[in-house]
């Protein structure tokens, strides 16, 4: 599961039902098991000024504003494979994390009308290149929001019927280069519905870290030695920087996952200016070492010379909605004002794409700092998007 998040499909070679891989968040994986469905939507793109089609997977959490994957269609044969997987009556879909853990399986069915069937049949894949494919994706994105009710009823319907081994696994994880972090285990645990979200989340932000810093400079949740209490969920401490990550989300449960969209920008909202409070209380008590971190891990006080290092902080929520994009750049630029510190804040799924695709400290931090300079210019969030 090298690929990050999307869809692939693949035939069997036994000649049974093709298998159809979704890859995505762990929001995402509960909008399907909550619907016991998900939709395809064929979309007309556009491919370096080519008409062509191209595909959104909706995962409905939302009815108007699903969680989609949207995806081209080229002439490759990830794009044939795609095809006939989604014109076959029946396929086997499994369902992914971004971290490549199998929570779900599925037996399904396909509902295709006829007349999406036919656009499929007709359709001409074209040559394209990755930068022509990912840009077919932003006109997609437009089509996709203002799609009408006919559209809706052309989409391809995918209905999991049966699922052979359970809805409710636990995955451990103990492989021991994985698990080298300050203040590991050795092992990890996850599930896919989380009633307690905070360690689950900080250990797979860890995963995502580990993508691009050496274990041995990222510590998890390391406590103060005034008052025991963390200074923040994980720090990572380099040659020249210590990043502070202050995390937030909320459980990942059919109740939360079915609140209106309204209510998930609130706990947003209220979720990110928690964490910037954090990150607050973080810099202070770092700054109050005067070059000198001390804290505490596995019952032992430690201390490290960070008097050449520059603060840099982040805050991962679940979710960062657009339409409040101004707002969360005002808070951050009062923020960096008042501290002197550059902050930004990330989705959790755009943080495990940056570090998938950087693989690189000095690009991770290039990143970090263009996306600082982007919101005091701006006053706003930048549109993010990864070109590989």
């Amino acid at each position: 599961m090298s690929f990050p998040i999307g869809m692939m499909a693949a035939p069997d070679p036994d000649g049974g039902n093709p298998f159809l891989i979704v890859k995505a968040t762990k929001e995402v994986l509960l909008a399907a098991k909550v619907s016991g469905c998900f939709k395809v939507y064929v979309c007309p793109a556009d491919l370096g000024g080519r008409e062509t089609l191209a595909l959104v997977f909706a995962f409905f959490d939302d009815e108007d504003e699903p969680l989609n994957i949207r995806t081209p269609l080229v002439d490759d044969v990830e794009s044939r494979h795609l095809l006939a997987t989604l014109t076959s009556p029946f396929v086997n879909v499994h369902f992914f994390d971004e971290h490549g853990r199998e929570f779900l399986i599925y037996e399904a069915e396909i509902d295709v009308p006829v007349i999406t069937k036919s656009r499929l049949d007709g359709l001409k894949l074209l040559d394209s290149n990755f930068v022509q494919a990912q840009s077919m994706l932003h006109g997609v994105a437009g089509w996709f929001g203002l799609r009408t009710p006919q559209d809706d009823e052309e989409a391809l319907t995918v209905k999991l019927a049966h699922n052979p081994l359970g809805e409710s696994l636990a995955i451990q994880d103990a492989r021991y280069p994985l698990h080298q972090h300050h203040g590991g285990k050795g092992y990890s645990i996850s599930t896919l519905e989380r009633e307690e979200p905070g360690n689950f989340q900080e250990e797979d932000i860890i995963k995502c870290l580990a993508m691009c810093f050496p274990q041995s400079q990222i510590y998890h949740g390391p406590l103060r030695t005034n008052d025991k209490e963390e200074i923040c969920d994980v720090l990572v401490v380099t040659d020249q920087r210590v990043l502070i990550i202050q995390a937030k989300d909320s459980p990942n449960i059919e109740r939360i996952a079915k609140q209106k969209l309204s209510r998930k920008q609130t706990t947003a909202m209220t979720a990110f200016k928690k964490a910037v409070g954090q990150v607050r209380g973080a810099q202070s008590y770092i700054k109050a070492g005067n070059g000198t971190l001390r804290y505490i891990l596995n019952g032992e006080e430690q201390s490290i010379d960070i008097s050449q290092k520059q603060l840099f902080a982040i805050t991962i929520i679940k979710e960062v909605f657009e339409r409040e994009s101004e707002e969360y750049a005002k808070i951050l630029n009062v923020f960096m004002v008042e501290r002197s510190m550059p902050c930004y804040v990330i989705a959790y799924g755009m943080f495990f794409e940056l570090c998938y695709r950087v693989h690189d400290p000095g690009k991770f931090f290039q990143f970090s700092e263009e996306m600082v300079e982007s919101i005091k210019h701006l006053q706003d969030l930048p549109v993010i998007n990864f070109h590989g």
